[in-house]
């Protein structure tokens, strides 16, 4: 996990293991360490297309009945906990909430099977990335190194060797 000047992390949890959430504050959050002091952070409930009361937008009347819903699982994850979450992650990081946006607008739930949400998910933490970005930028230097960049200059040799 990269997380070295980050201004945006998804925080990814299955929603229908309850162990993935407390996993992912335990294993991964100190690992955001390194991201911006301003660093977005997005709480995202991913394989909801897996829980009984899932219903896909644009699906056909009956389509739920047919797939079938004895094989489908009972969500653990609610969108309570991933609130929680995100409010112990900007107090870990030592954010004001009023400085941070809203955990409701941060937490999402999705399923990367059909594509339900995560074309909004990229969208809002894009649309919030971008103008942070072109801030940092308006405001200093860059702080990365280009190596492809061309030094030409020559290099003399010390006295001894």
């Amino acid at each position: 996990m990269y997380c070295r000047s980050a201004s945006a992390i998804i925080l990814t949890y299955d929603v229908s293991n309850m162990q993935s959430l407390l996993e992912l504050e335990d294993r991964f959050l100190g690992l955001t360490d390194t991201a911006s002091d301003d660093c977005i952070f997005a709480v995202v409930g991913n394989k909801i297309d897996l829980i009984d009361d899932y219903e896909a937008e644009g699906e056909p009347d009956g389509e739920r009945l047919r797939r079938g819903s004895a094989s489908k699982l009972r969500k653990q994850v609610h969108a309570e906990d991933a609130i929680a979450l995100y409010k112990r992650i900007m107090k870990y990081r030592m954010v004001d909430e009023a400085h941070a946006p809203a955990a409701d607008k941060m937490c999402f739930e999705t399923s990367a099977k059909t594509g339900y949400n995560v074309d909004f998910l990229f969208e809002s933490v894009f649309n919030m990335v971008v103008p942070l970005i072109v801030k940092k930028k308006a405001n200093g230097p860059d702080e990365t190194v280009n190596l492809a960049q061309n030094h030409h200059e020559k290099k003399t040799k010390s006295g001894c060797c």
